[in-house]
């Protein structure tokens, strides 16, 4: 099989798939995802396909895509099936324990750096809460040479996002923690604030929870519902338990975080007044901004606390 065949087989096969389930779902972009699935295959990228048409596949490359291909027919993700996604222009492992990082995300990375970019530069932190891959963590990291501390209540999580932070030669600057929420890094900074208080005098906090609801997961893309970890995309019935949580943390342990704290967090749209009144009960004086991502949605709040 030659590669302009490969792709005409898989192109076909997936355009003409239609699950035998009451949804009815056809998968959205068949070429696209069989342009990936070669490539995977080939350990080539995309651009080369196309230059190399009348390149022909062994027998052993053509056994595994036709599995890839049968696989994505199941609506399993195209990132799962090859192991890895792209983020912010690196290349993050992922597996099923992880959600699979969005270029939505890229927003509230491209703010955290910004935030951090200031007089107290040198005396700046990052926090990743809930860190799932590390594709934040390790971006803030790669892209400032500041210190990262990412957070996980999985330990499968932290093993990818440990493998990740070594992938992209920044396992010395970011320092991942097993636990709820902030509770580790609050740990770190009582540490800190007994022998060297002037440390870090500012904190920029990003999270990137689980905010959808039941019914969102359950009426969604078939790719979402039945293969990544439900835990970390619903929270609660108005997807907001996570954030509530995470909002009374820090108002708690307040005093012992650095005096300068920003926090970005990502929402979903329907969420842009009800993360404003969340945030405000606990810290009345906030000025929470909404910034949309890039298809023009609310998806990041940016505050100070």
């Amino acid at each position: 099989m030659l590669v302009m065949e490969a792709l005409q087989w898989a192109n076909d096969a997936l355009k003409r798939h239609i699950d035998k389930t009451d949804d009815g779902g056809r998968l959205d972009s068949p070429m696209l995802d069989a342009e990936v699935l070669l490539a995977a295959v080939l350990n080539a990228n995309k651009p080369w396909l196309f230059t190399h048409l009348d390149h022909r596949l062994t027998a052993e490359q053509e056994e595994r895509f036709h599995e890839h291909v049968k696989r994505r027919t199941t609506h399993e993700p195209v990132a799962y099936i090859i192991g890895y996604r792209e983020f912010f222009k690196r290349r993050f492992q992922v597996n099923r324990f992880v959600l699979i990082p969005r270029p939505a995300t890229e927003v509230l990375v491209e703010r955290a750096l910004a935030a951090a970019d200031g007089p107290e530069r040198d005396h700046t932190v990052f926090a990743d809460v809930g860190t799932g891959s590390g594709a934040i963590a390790v971006t803030l990291a790669a892209e400032s040479q500041l210190p990262v501390f990412a957070t996980d209540t999985s330990k499968q999580a932290l093993a990818v996002a440990k493998a990740n932070a070594e992938e992209h030669h920044v396992e010395e600057l970011v320092d991942l923690k097993h636990g709820d929420l902030i509770e580790p890094i609050v740990r770190i900074f009582k540490s800190v604030a007994a022998t060297h208080p002037q440390t870090f005098r500012h904190l920029v906090l990003c999270a990137n929870l689980p905010y959808l609801t039941d019914f969102q997961v359950d009426t969604g893309q078939r790719d979402v519902r039945d293969f990544e970890p439900r835990e970390a995309l619903v929270a609660g019935r108005d997807g907001l338990d996570a954030y509530w949580n995470l909002f009374r943390q820090l108002k708690r342990h307040r005093g012992v975080l650095p005096k300068r704290l920003t926090a970005l967090i990502e929402i979903d749209p329907s969420q842009r007044q009800s993360i404003v009144d969340l945030i405000r009960h606990d810290f009345p004086a906030a000025k929470p901004h909404i910034e949309n991502d890039l298809e023009g949605f609310a998806r990041v709040v940016l505050t100070a606390l």
